[in-house]
């Protein structure tokens, strides 16, 4: 009973991190990780302190969603995997990856920032918001990536265009189409409406028009080929 107390716990705190960007898994790319992580933290901590705020977004923005879909929707992939093997191609994308999840959550926080237009919501109402979507959000996409695993929350399956395993509906998948994405990605917003910053809701929103543009333009033809029958 201990026993899987514990190995609850465990897997919790892995998914948990894992979704921050951090795989407890990475071995020695954890090594290259941690000085990527604090130059990330540095350009953050520059784009506050500077006029190029809208330019980092932009940055952060297109590392993730750009950058992904060119690593996971296009023959790159396939590249990387010839060149390194598939265990190297694996550990190196996980990295890369986990970078984009750290980047754009601090770009949604650099947003959030933003002291300039504000939104016009009464306080109660806006707490009543934040705690709302931030523990739907995080609950939801914890769960989902709970069940799916964290390699395909890593795009795993997608990397190396492959299945692992059956496709089936299970926890939040039995009520949404797209939890992970949808749902899952409320917690976005939480962030600009404690500060009330437009800048910081209207970066939420191109973010979560982002995956959405991924899911449908590299995820799902995935999805469908791999694990669905027509």
């Amino acid at each position: 009973m201990v026993s899987n107390t514990m190995n609850v716990g465990k897997k919790a705190i892995n998914v948990a991190l894992a979704m921050s960007g951090l795989r407890l898994d990475s071995g020695r790319y954890l090594l290259a990780w941690i000085p990527l992580l604090i130059a990330s933290t540095w350009l953050f901590y520059q784009a506050q302190q500077s006029e190029y705020l809208v330019a980092y977004l932009i940055s952060v923005w297109s590392f993730y969603y750009i950058g992904a879909s060119l690593i996971l929707g296009t023959p790159l992939n396939r590249i990387i995997i010839k060149k390194f093997g598939e265990k190297t191609a694996t550990k190196f994308c996980d990295m890369i990856i986990g970078l984009m999840f750290v980047n754009i959550g601090l770009g949604v926080a650099a947003a959030a920032l933003h002291t300039g237009a504000s939104i016009p919501l009464p306080p109660a109402l806006r707490w009543s918001l934040v705690v709302l979507l931030t523990v739907i959000g995080f609950a939801i996409k914890f769960w989902a990536t709970w069940i799916v695993g964290i390699d395909t929350y890593y795009f795993r399956d997608l990397l190396l265009q492959k299945t692992h395993g059956e496709y089936t509906a299970q926890g939040p998948y039995k009520w949404l189409a797209n939890p992970m994405y949808g749902a899952g990605n409320l917690h976005l917003y939480g962030p600009a409406l404690i500060t009330g910053s437009l800048l910081g809701l209207s970066f939420a929103i191109a973010c979560h028009i982002g995956i959405y543009a991924f899911y449908y333009i590299v995820e799902r033809p995935f999805i469908r080929r791999t694990y669905m029958t027509e």
